[in-house]
């Protein structure tokens, strides 16, 4: 009998889980290559010793039997039992041994600072691939390389290598930095700010920004999130992450950085550079509810503002805003500012108006900003002028700006403080309505300000004026945005599941690891002929412009002829995306002799080397108003559609409006009406405007079909031309993959 022979299969055997928890609650921590030149063990000992930690911490350098006042072990394997974590403070390019011993010891987490040195070509670039794959094969939780580390004031750990600050609160935000310095900031940015965690990724090895964003929406004792970034590993699961909190309602803050023009350079279409990479991170961000701020201060007067109403139980809601000063000097400048700011200043309504006057006869100018100062005595005329306000119901946040008293000069102080209480008086018994502290400029608050906000509920303090008020509109937009997600759901199908997935970055098979090189922005692409493009887009249910095509002069009269004058006559030409830029289109052409004119001159002028000539393309003008409409599949966050106002001077107008594709109905009128240069679409001088909902109608098409057509890379239609009587594709470009 004959025995059938089975290829043996081999597998890898199925690698341990990496449990975060150890870098967030260490029982102990082994700092190895501690050393009395570099005082990094030490920091991070002290550290646990100021937040009053029950972490051990022990020292790890064969070099010494005793370092600080404590004993120093030879190696891992040595110490009288297994750490939690090891960070390593040694050279960051003999990080891979040290990691692999913490792997043969069990340790389930590795810190792996090391500034600077991990942009130091091959040999960083080696370095990382080692301790990632010792990571991922032993299930070790790494962090970095190039950071800080990580401070969790919910256990009162820090295994971080900078000072602690010990006076920072325990609060609800949790602060999340691609910088270490940047974390630096977020520790010793004050007294407000109560953190929950602060992690410091840096090069994100093993473990993401994305990671750590999960870890904040599983948390309950997280109720906000600030984050500083240079770039995204793993930007769909962003946004998925970044929709998910929306829906739960947490708020995310960021600071992104990095812009850079190689998306504009590469784009053929005029969409395509128009909707270059900042602007298609806004789009990205702003769909999923991301407050985007321009700075750090920004970033934390918003994390103060958002952690004020969780505190107070309040809501900054349409963030209508009723500003009083001391000064009319500041509230002119306040009045000036607010625009920049996007907050809402709403006039002071005339009950409110007749009751100042009623109350305060000698007040010179009543508005909004109002300043009551010298009106009569200071705590009577705030009263009055915060209780109108208040009583008005024309307000959703009253503010008051007041400058901190330098040092707590005691004169000042008692000053600020007659001013503060009627704020809080008019808006104890108002849920409805935000009360907020606001200093003209950015200093420091004044201890007596915080200590009396906090123990009327703890009511927000926010350090300049411009920022404050960008800080209030910021959050109005998320409340705003946050109540819209809770009746229309993601944006894309597929962010629910992938925010419930908790896959690692070190596992994640879609993810590109951090020494690789980036991916290439697009596969080979071809630029379809401006005829094919519009058959392209009238197939996809866009109404296009009638074409014809003539070879000479007498076919381009009989192709006029049979339209009907006038008529507007282009070359056609393949690998030429661009026509008016060399002068290839002759519009407005009322009869046969000036069609004969033009066809002739088109058909003699050069063009350039990578063109072929295929003869003349021939259509009837349309009336309208011109639009450009376009599409672009970024290479971070998938196809966006813009639209904006049109025709030759598109670019040189830049005034456009950016969506994350599909775009619905409501988003596309939005984004109509959110164009500086939205006057111009609709009726002047007695000429109608445009259609707005066929508009509206191609804006939503067009995001459908790129989310539908994986193999185009962008879509330009310029000019749309939409009036009373149309609204069609007059020129189009679709840009396809080479497949």
């Amino acid at each position: 009998m004959s025995e059938t022979l089975v290829p043996a299969v081999t597998t890898e055997p199925e690698r341990p889980a990496i449990d975060l928890r150890p870098l967030f609650a260490p029982r102990s921590v082994a700092v190895v290559g501690a050393s009395a030149r570099g005082g990094i063990a030490r920091t991070v000992r002290d550290n646990f010793r100021t937040m009053s930690s029950d972490t051990r911490c022990h020292f790890v350098n064969p070099r010494y039997d005793e370092l600080d006042g404590q004993p120093c072990y030879p190696s891992i394997a040595a110490l009288p039992e297994r750490p939690d974590i090891v960070l390593v403070a040694v050279n960051p390019l003999r990080a891979a041994g040290i990691v692999a011993d913490a792997a043969a010891a069990g340790v389930p987490a590795v810190i792996v600072p090391g500034g600077g040195v991990v942009e130091g070509g091959a040999a960083a670039a080696q370095m990382q691939r080692e301790i990632r794959e010792i990571a991922l094969r032993h299930g070790i939780a790494l962090l970095g390389p190039n950071c800080m580390g990580i401070v969790d004031l919910t256990t009162n750990a820090a295994t971080y290598i900078g000072d602690v600050n010990p006076w920072l609160p325990r609060g609800g935000v949790m602060g999340i930095a691609q910088s270490g310095s940047v974390t630096d900031a977020f520790l010793h940015s004050g007294n407000r700010i109560g953190f929950s965690r602060i992690v410091g990724c840096g090069t994100e090895a093993v473990l993401d920004t994305c990671d750590f964003l999960a870890y904040a929406i599983d948390d309950p004792q997280t109720e906000a999130v600030i984050l500083f970034l240079e770039g995204f590993k793993r930007p769909e699961r962003f946004l998925a992450l970044a929709d998910r909190a929306l829906e739960i309602g947490k708020p995310i803050l960021v600071v992104k950085v990095g812009a850079s023009r190689q998306a504009q350079a590469a784009a053929i279409a005029h969409s395509g550079s128009m909707a270059g990479e900042e602007r298609a991170t806004d789009a990205a961000l702003a769909a999923t509810g991301v407050i985007r701020c321009s700075d750090l201060d920004e970033l934390l007067e918003t994390a103060e503002l958002v952690a004020g109403c969780r505190r107070t139980d309040r809501r900054v809601g349409r963030g209508r805003t009723g500003v009083v000063t001391v000064s009319t000097g500041e509230a002119s400048l306040i009045a000036d500012q607010a625009p920049r700011t996007g907050i809402d200043l709403p006039d002071v309504p005339d009950a409110a108006r007749a009751a100042l006057l009623a109350d305060l006869p000698t007040l010179g100018y009543i508005g909004n900003p109002l300043d009551p100062w010298g009106s009569t005595d200071p705590a009577t005329a705030y009263a009055i002028a915060f209780e109108a306000f208040a009583a008005s119901g024309a307000y959703d946040v009253l503010a008051l700006v007041h400058d901190f008293p330098y040092r707590s000069l005691p004169s000042e102080v008692e000053t600020a403080l007659t001013v503060m209480e009627p704020l809080l008086a008019s808006t104890a018994d108002r849920p409805g309505i935000l009360p907020v502290v606001i200093s003209l400029t950015s200093g420091e608050p004044t201890v007596e300000l915080v200590d009396r906000a906090r123990a009327a509920g703890g009511v927000p303090v926010l350090r300049g004026a411009v920022e404050a008020f960008t800080a209030i509109a910021s959050v109005a937009r998320w409340e705003d945005r946050q109540a819209r997600r809770q009746t229309t759901g993601p944006l894309r199908p597929e962010w629910a599941s992938l925010a419930a997935d908790r896959t690692l970055y070190g596992r994640d098979t879609s993810a590109i690891p951090p020494f690789e090189p980036p991916r290439a922005d697009q596969l080979p692409a071809t630029a379809l002929p401006e005829l094919e493009s519009l058959a392209w887009l009238a197939a996809a249910g866009l109404s296009v412009v009638h074409v014809d095509r003539a070879s000479n002069p007498d076919e381009a009269v009989d192709r006029a002829d049979a339209i009907g004058y006038p008529v507007v006559i282009k070359i056609d030409a393949i690998g030429l995306p661009h026509k008016t830029e060399i002068g290839a289109v002759r519009v407005g052409l009322r009869d046969a002799a000036q069609v004969r004119l033009a066809a002739e001159a088109l058909l003699a002028q050069p063009l350039p080397a990578e063109a072929t000539r295929r003869g003349l393309l021939i259509s009837p003008m349309v009336a309208g108003r011109e639009l450009i409409v376009g599409a672009r599949r970024d290479p971070s966050f998938g196809p966006l559609v813009l639209v904006g106002l049109g025709g030759i001077l598109a670019e040189a107008i830049d005034d456009v409006a950016i969506r994350l594709a599909p775009v619905s109905p409501d988003e596309a009128e939005a984004m109509l009406g959110g164009l500086r240069g939205r006057r111009i679409l609709g009726s002047l001088r007695g000429e109608p405007g445009i259609d707005r909902a066929a508009v509206a109608d191609v804006i939503v098409r067009l995001g459908q079909v790129m989310v539908a057509s994986p193999d185009v890379i962008e879509i330009d239609i310029n000019p749309l031309i939409s009036g009373p009587a149309a609204t069609a594709a007059v020129d189009g470009l679709v840009v396809q993959v080479i497949r």
